[in-house]
């Protein structure tokens, strides 16, 4: 069983083994999030070179060999090489790197420290799944399902929520009765009308509920 986490990797060095549409689809996961990429191929696709020429990642034209890889925080092995990316993978455990073996067998021993789950992102929204390695396809399956149900409004909604929840902070001093507020606002019917669309009227819902709680606190210091 793994453990969770979402990891901060703006400005850190992501090392990426391989430069087929493979190793596309990591890099660009790791610039969406600010990575500082370095790939580490013989050759690439198009699109890595496209992104190369435009400087937003760096290109170490050469094939794997013991020594080779920089240091940084995250080593990905994606090329088609088995033994080539389990080498890659031991080198990087030296350079105490986390490490991810692209399509590792998970009934065999790894030199994984992490996996990549499938993600649904709406700006700050995060939604991710994983199989723990059992199934990609069934992650991917969900994944699918997911979209449909969290779309764009819910960004919307999570920048609402946000400042809501700093004039909540204001308005209610006492911690456990704003944890109740919360639990009272976040309600099946307010979802349902951030779901739809109809943010508006969820935020209209929020708001009459605050305004309630804040005329109970001021009776209650008279």
């Amino acid at each position: 069983m793994s453990y969770p986490i979402n990891l901060d990797i703006e400005g850190k060095i992501c090392v990426v083994l391989g430069g087929g549409h493979v190793a596309l689809r990591k890099i660009k996961g790791l610039l969406n999030v600010k990575g500082k990429v370095i790939v580490n191929a013989p050759e690439v696709c198009e699109e890595i070179q496209r992104l190369v020429e435009g400087g937003y990642i760096e290109w170490r034209r050469q094939a794997y060999s013991s020594g080779c890889l920089p240091k940084g925080l995250i080593f990905i092995a994606a090329t088609n090489d088995s033994e080539i990316n389990q080498l890659a993978a031991k080198e990087a455990s030296t350079k105490h790197m986390l490490v991810n073996i692209v399509n590792a067998d998970c009934k065999l021993p790894s030199l994984n420290t992490f996996n990549v789950p499938s993600i649904i992102r709406r700006n700050n929204l995060l939604l991710t799944i994983s199989t723990e390695g059992l199934s990609p396809a069934l992650s991917r399956c969900i994944r699918q399902h997911l979209e449909t149900q969290f779309n764009d409004d819910f960004a919307r909604w999570l920048e609402r929520l946000s400042a809501i929840r700093e004039e909540v902070k204001i308005l209610i001093s006492d911690a456990e009765t704003r944890e109740k507020f919360w639990r009272e606002v976040m309600s099946s019917e307010n979802f349902s009308l951030a779901q739809n669309g109809e943010i508006d009227k969820a935020e209209v819902n929020i708001r009459n509920a605050l305004g309630s709680y804040r005329s109970k606190s001021q009776d209650s210091t008279y």
